[in-house]
């Protein structure tokens, strides 16, 4: 049989059955649901790897995203450059937040082309978001020392890239910050989930870190009925 539609995320590509037997045994759990001990899990397992003091949670890259502009104060009139071939999931939280996308050509790599970049930063440009397509690494040591020339904030978005390096450095630490996404279709996935990494030292008052976890705490959780959904969708 020849299939004429491409295949959808939605199909769960990179379910197997441990994946189908863990969600049988959580739906079971529905305590676990919120507040259950694998986020400690998923929690340490980070701060291990990338040797930080503090990871932030949320129920998607996007939103992690939105969380770590809104630490970075940005907004109303600021400009952000993305690279033109993304996902919706990178310019929404822009939009969000009341400030501009700019899109920006890609290079050979798949990820923002350094050259085209430069010609685009303007006064109303705030932050440039470096993505690492498909895992495979941006020009992100050239694009870091595009950002410091003009004293932008650099923002890592590492959707497709954990576990990748440069040179033995980690993708998500050459940034002022990093965003992780665990949908569907990404290198670790529990159908929907984000992690937010904030590198930055702290600036005059309170520390970066400590202001993004205010803003993840006044968060409200997903609802049951939505992490239900999530649960069965392996199923």
């Amino acid at each position: 049989m020849i299939f004429d539609l491409p295949i959808a995320i939605g199909l769960s590509p990179n379910t197997e059955k441990e994946d189908v037997f863990q969600a049988f045994k959580i739906i079971l759990q529905p305590w676990k649901w919120k507040k259950g001990a694998s986020i400690t899990q998923v929690e340490k397992w980070f701060k291990n790897y990338f040797n930080i003091g503090e990871i932030f949670l949320f129920n998607s890259g996007r939103s992690a995203l939105y969380t770590v502009l809104k630490t970075f104060e940005i907004g109303n009139g600021d400009e952000v450059i993305i690279q033109a071939f993304t996902c919706v999931a990178v310019p929404d939280p822009i939009l969000w937040i009341g400030a501009k996308p700019i899109f920006v050509d890609i290079d050979e790599t798949l990820n923002i082309d350094p050259e085209s970049l430069e010609k685009h930063i303007t006064d109303k440009t705030r932050a440039i978001i470096v993505q690492h397509t498909f895992g495979i690494p941006a020009k992100v040591e050239l694009i870091k020392e595009i950002a410091q020339k003009h004293n932008l904030l650099l923002i890592e978005d590492c959707a497709h890239a954990l576990g990748a390096e440069i040179n033995g450095k980690k993708l998500g630490t050459f940034g002022d910050a990093a965003i992780f996404s665990f949908g569907r279709d990404k290198v670790i996935s529990s159908v929907f989930g984000g992690i937010a990494i904030i590198n930055s030292q702290p600036k005059a008052g309170r520390p970066l870190a400590e202001k993004l976890k205010k803003f993840q705490q006044n968060l409200s959780f997903p609802s049951y009925f939505w992490i239900l959904q999530q649960i069965l969708h392996p199923i």
